[in-house]
């Protein structure tokens, strides 16, 4: 009798509807996807600051849906110059820049960061460098978990002088971009995170605990 009340009691815990900080965490999305939301990225390495809001680009996710066993993310690009839209698609922590009648440009492969964590894409080798907390003047995030992202630095096949580092966020992607000055010998910030924030409710209230990419 005492084993079936303990059976009971199981299967209650578990059961749909039950607290679902029982259930393990999904894993983390280094791209942005949930619908309305909207990044801003100046180049912090300009000094005037009419120059750094002249380049100035906006990144909006329109569309976030299911796309088989991945999630298909439309978003726009908006400066100064114009605006554009493109498509990535999202899998088991992958993105890929795609196209219509073409295989797509690899951004961040499957597996991405603790399964697969040195690749080559788009005429470089790539590698993740490792975990680090953002420190983005002026950014504030939800959750102190969520400013701590993964590194990852590229060089060229073609020239080895040519070296970048792009820190990805969880839920957000590119938060900033470094690129290698020899002639400084040093770092120079080309790509950074300065605002971020959604210009409409997302499509999901409950877009980071249900029916969230994979």
């Amino acid at each position: 009798m005492r084993l079936a009340c303990a059976g009971a009691a199981l299967a209650l815990l578990f059961a749909p509807g039950c607290d679902r900080s029982l259930r393990p965490p999904r894993p983390r999305i280094y791209a942005a996807w949930e619908e309305g939301l909207t990044l801003g990225y100046e180049n912090p390495d300009l000094a005037d600051a009419a120059q750094r809001a002249g380049t100035r680009q906006t990144v909006r996710v329109m569309q976030s849906e299911a796309a088989g066993p991945g999630t298909s993310v439309t978003k726009t690009f908006s400066t100064l110059s114009g605006q554009w839209a493109t498509r990535v698609e999202l899998k088991d922590g992958g993105v890929r820049l795609v196209a219509d009648g073409s295989p797509g440009i690899l951004l961040l492969p499957e597996g991405f960061p603790d399964r697969v964590s040195r690749w080559e894409a788009r005429g470089s080798y790539n590698w993740v460098v490792g975990r680090a907390s953002a420190d983005l003047p002026g950014v504030r995030f939800r959750d102190p978990a969520d400013a701590v992202g993964i590194w990852v630095e590229s060089v060229s096949l073609a020239d080895p002088l040519v070296r970048t580092r792009t820190l990805y966020l969880p839920d957000l992607g590119e938060a900033q971009t470094l690129a290698w000055v020899p002639a400084r010998g040093r770092w120079a910030a080309t790509n950074q995170l300065v605002t971020w924030g959604f210009t409409d409710v997302p499509a999901s209230q409950n877009a980071r605990s249900t029916g969230s990419p994979q």
